[in-house]
């Protein structure tokens, strides 16, 4: 079975989408094709359509891209960079046809616009941000809708790491359409990953002002802070979610966002009926594929022996664990090391490893552990940039535990760093957050969380059993009730000298893009220990499961 062939779990869908368009920028097309292609097995979306599209387009297959790029609009209609890339490719009548079929849906859009538009991301994709700026500033001038080329200016920026670049371009464009909600919660969402809540608030509170019932604003609002007794603005939102039956996206988000802010209050008899609400709507959307997973888990681990031909000299520290179980804290800690640069959740191993594991687990089909190990070094190191020179690198991405063995094959020097946690804890905190949709698709039921808990018990049992000297494991609850001797034991195991800022995490200037963003900017602390005795009648499925549900891999 090619890689081609190969689907990507739903968890690992961002992540393989940010690996695949790495490696087509490095002009490693056929091998980011296969993972558009394995992610088009999984979900429909328009994001690898597109890419697929650009590809086809660069081939000279024009026909091809115009079918990749209505594809993509299917998905996101109105969306301008979908749309310039797709007038590009045509000519004469269809060009003509589309321009109006675009203007149609208010997305007024001329060739010239298109092209230079096109022309700007290459170019931020290429890392030339002064011939970019130079291109996007010309569509702007030209463009009908000024605030779509502003979006994607940001965005392109965004999706190449450059956050700062980003804010400055949003900036720009709120000094010249002041107010713009698309950009202010564009700019809000950055802010938060860069831990300037304040900023970042003050933004969500100008869109609600005069959008009401924005739901990704009111959801990201509400994570923010902690929701005082009496908080006006809770008020607010209990009358919105009831206001807004007609649209069924608004109340998913602003169902999550409540619950969230009554658990602040304390209300905790009313935080499970939005919750329920909330999650059953996403899991309707989003259902989870168990057997999948279980078969990828149970095959991997069946078929790995060890291997002595992966890359050495590189030693990344893989922070994993369930989400929700402490990885983004014990990362930040880490990365208060001055030996350490923080590459948080990477994603950039899995989409190439995986797939090669699976062709070996199916039909012993090979793989070369160097260059694999080769190749993630390298894309690490192009994220990370100066902050690489010189440092060791962590990657906390969650799919990690699935193929540890693998893991160790392609780097050798790695080490491995497992979360606990109670498990009661974690199924409670998964079941509160909205994860970025398609991903994490277990998170929307009860008993599901519980199997997935349970297969990555048994997953993290076996890969122990055959490797224990490369993994250690941290608990959560030990590590907040007395960090140093923890953190002393980590950075030990690491082989890491001993440092007091690793104590105070809080204090690192990391961009955190992760649910944790805001807990991360806290000292160490167990405020969410116990979390779900409170909830202990509404977690019955979960808790039941858990007791039940066994996996073994052997």
């Amino acid at each position: 079975m090619s890689a081609s062939q190969t689907p990507v779990q739903a968890q690992q869908i961002q992540a393989a989408y940010q690996q695949a368009v790495r490696l087509q920028n490095a002009g490693q097309i056929q091998q980011a094709a296969q993972i558009y292609t394995a992610i088009l097995k999984q979900r429909e979306l328009a994001e690898p359509c597109f890419q697929m599209g650009r590809i086809a387009a660069r081939a000279g297959r024009k026909p091809e891209a115009a079918t990749w790029f209505r594809r993509a609009l299917k998905l996101k209609p109105r969306q301008i960079e979908i749309w310039a890339a797709l007038i590009e490719v045509l000519t004469g009548r269809d060009k003509a046809e589309a321009v109006a079929e675009a203007r149609r849906l208010g997305v007024i859009l001329s060739e010239k616009t298109t092209t230079t538009i096109q022309k700007a991301l290459a170019e931020v994709r290429a890392g030339c941000g002064a011939k970019a700026e130079k291109l996007f500033l010309q569509a702007i001038k030209d463009a009908a809708d000024p605030v779509a080329v502003w979006e994607a200016w940001s965005r392109g920026l965004y999706e190449s790491h450059h956050v700062d670049a980003a804010l400055a371009v949003i900036g720009k464009g709120l000094a010249a359409q002041p107010g713009e909600a698309r950009l202010l919660v564009m700019r809000a969402s950055m802010l938060e990953t860069s831990g300037r809540l304040d900023a970042a608030e003050a933004d969500l509170r100008a869109v609600l002002d005069t959008k009401p019932y924005h739901p990704r604003a009111w959801l990201a609002l509400m994570r923010l802070r902690r929701q005082a007794p009496g908080a006006p603005e809770v008020d607010t939102l209990e009358r919105r979610v009831a206001e807004a039956g007609s649209d069924p996206e608004a109340v998913r988000h602003m169902s999550f966002a409540l619950a969230k802010a009554l658990e602040d209050q304390g209300r905790d008899d009313e935080v499970f009926r939005h919750l329920d609400r909330a999650n059953s709507m996403t899991r309707k959307r989003f259902p989870w594929g168990f057997d999948e997973d279980h078969g990828f888990l149970r095959d991997a681990i069946a078929a790995w022996t060890p291997r002595e031909d992966g890359h050495a000299g590189s030693a990344p520290i893989f922070v994993t664990g369930l989400p929700r179980s402490g990885t983004t804290l014990v990362e930040t800690i880490l990365a208060a090391h001055p030996q350490i640069a923080a590459g948080g959740e990477a994603g950039l191993l899995s989409p190439i490893l995986h797939p090669a594991v699976r062709d070996w687990f199916t039909a012993r089909t090979p793989f070369d552990a160097a260059a694999i190990g080769r190749t993630y070094v390298e894309g690490m190191t192009a994220k990370l940039g100066d902050d690489a020179q010189g440092r060791r690198i962590t990657d906390k991405s969650i799919s990690t535990y699935a193929a540890l063995g693998y893991t160790r094959d392609v780097l050798p020097d790695a080490k491995f760093v497992v979360l606990e946690r109670d498990r009661r804890d974690v199924g409670l905190s998964i079941y509160k957050n909205l994860f970025r949709d398609g991903t994490h698709r277990y998170a929307n039921d009860l008993t599901d969380i519980a199997r997935q808990i349970r297969l990555f018990d048994a997953a993290i049992a076996a890969w122990r059993a055959r490797m224990p000297e490369a993994i250690h494991v941290l608990d959560y609850d030990a590590l907040t009730a007395d960090p140093e001797p923890h953190v002393r034991a980590l950075l030990e195991f690491c082989g890491l000298s001993w440092d007091p800022a690793c104590l105070a995490p809080e204090r690192t200037d990391r961009k955190v893009m992760t649910l944790s963003s805001v807990q991360v900017r806290q000292p160490i602390n167990r405020g969410s220990v116990g979390a779900w005795r409170r909830f202990e009648g509404s977690l019955t499925p979960l808790i039941e499961a858990l007791e039940t549900t066994r996996y073994s891999f052997g």
